[in-house]
């Protein structure tokens, strides 16, 4: 590698990835999560090993197995709520999580993050990295917290001190020491029990999730069955995917860092049209869905989540023009 400040490349990391969209930036070792290794174990007994297969991995808690020499991680908190983005604002339609109305944020946050290597490894010939947004076998938000970007709410997400939990996370891993942020201590949701009390099936407690009561488990990342407990919250609270609950109630959540619009695209016939005027044909639901993250929902599964809220009847409508 050439020579350089250290400081000032990190300085320079940062203003660059801020001008990628990244709302906080901040960084952190890439020294392996020993702590975290019986809070993850026992989340995978209690479910988590069953429906989340994937989360599974041995890597997990070392990101040093992602890269070769990895010795820092630049993590980024993305906003991607909007003010006028609300599940459920039409009357008779669907309600979608947030993070699902626009273009798959996978791809959005590895090509900004793949950009920012490219220009870190022009200013740094022979500089090594690893782009990781959400499928990664690496604990986003343990590092999230490392980094000094804020702390894990009671809910489980990353609360951005008054930026929000309306947020994704990417990393970028770079075979070059830099200097760490301070990592965030303690937490700041005191007394406050939101999310724990709005939680329609109980999934959540104190920094908890339990993965077999969560209504977005069901909607989102298995095709499972539910308990009848969570079949019937899904008929009450009428989430077709995901679910926002806990953060919509956050008090931390009334001022946060929005979104660009503009990354985001036009509204969504998904969130636009009452649910009776919506298609059932699997063509057009690749349509509809074509470069979201709700594309990963198989239509089949569109389907059994509709039926299971009530809120379709099973013939398609003839009328919808794609």
């Amino acid at each position: 590698m050439c020579a350089e400040e250290p400081q000032n490349f990190r300085e320079w990391l940062k203003s660059e990835a801020m001008g990628l969209g990244f709302a906080r930036v901040g960084f952190a070792s890439c020294e392996a999560f020993t702590q975290e290794r019986e809070r993850l174990d026992a989340w995978l007994a209690a479910g988590g090993r069953e429906l989340f297969p994937y989360l599974d991995h041995p890597d997990r808690l070392n990101p040093e197995r992602l890269l070769e020499g990895a010795r820092t991680a630049l993590v980024g908190f993305f906003p991607y709520a909007r003010p006028e983005a609300v599940p459920g604002a039409v009357t008779g339609s669907l309600k979608l999580s947030r993070y699902l109305w626009g273009s798959d944020y996978h791809g959005v946050l590895k090509g900004r993050l793949q950009r920012l290597l490219a220009q870190a490894q022009a200013r740094l010939p022979g500089l090594q990295g690893r782009a990781c947004v959400d499928t990664a076998p690496l604990l986003e938000r343990q590092l999230a917290v490392r980094a000094g970007l804020g702390w894990q709410g009671r809910h489980t997400l990353l609360i951005a001190g008054k930026g929000g939990s309306w947020g994704f996370l990417g990393v970028l891993l770079l075979d070059l020491e830099l200097e760490p942020d301070p990592p965030f201590k303690g937490h700041r949701c005191g007394t406050c029990r939101a999310c724990l009390d709005a939680c329609p099936t109980s999934a959540l407690s104190t920094f908890r999730l339990d993965p077999r009561r969560c209504l977005t488990t069901y909607t989102v990342e298995t095709e499972k069955e539910p308990p009848p407990r969570v079949t019937a919250a899904l008929a009450r609270a009428g989430w077709a995917a995901g679910c926002d609950i806990c953060q919509e109630v956050c008090p931390w959540n009334r001022g946060p860092v929005w979104g660009d619009p503009e990354l985001w695209g036009g509204p969504s016939p998904l969130h636009t049209r009452p649910a009776l005027a919506l298609p059932l044909g699997t063509a057009q639901w690749q349509k509809l869905t074509r470069g979201t993250a709700l594309r990963r929902v198989r239509h089949r599964h569109w389907r059994a989540t509709l039926r299971r809220i009530g809120d379709r009847s099973e013939e398609p409508d003839a009328s919808f023009v794609g």
